[in-house]
């Protein structure tokens, strides 16, 4: 199974037990603001890793991006979907600190996989 597949496997898992309102790979599609908490799954290039002069390991990556309203809410959502990312074997790094994005009045975590 392809990375971003897996990925969107953690989505439903985190979407059924109530975790997030929902999920989409890249944006949501609707004109209806989706409330927080929700999570957006997207495929990123990354550098191809080399080996004998040949290409070993394609570079394909996936960032999940974690929104919740406060910071207790995005805690509890960052400690839901790494147990799920852990009991799936997926490596990931969270990238940055938790931001705060005034204009949406909420924050984000985002995770390299």
């Amino acid at each position: 199974m392809r990375k971003d597949e897996q990925v969107k496997v953690v989505c439903q898992a985190l979407k059924a037990r109530g975790e997030i309102e929902d999920f989409e790979y890249d944006h949501f599609k609707t004109k209806g603001a989706v409330p927080p908490p929700f999570a957006i799954y997207r495929r990123v290039a990354k550098d191809n890793t080399p080996g004998d002069d040949v290409v070993y390991h394609h570079g394909a990556g996936v960032d999940l991006e974690l929104y919740a309203e406060t910071p207790e809410d995005m805690a509890e959502l960052m400690a839901a979907a790494e147990a799920l990312l852990d009991g799936a074997e997926l490596f990931y790094q969270l990238t940055a600190d938790t931001v705060y994005i005034e204009s949406e009045d909420f924050y984000e975590s985002l995770y390299e996989l």
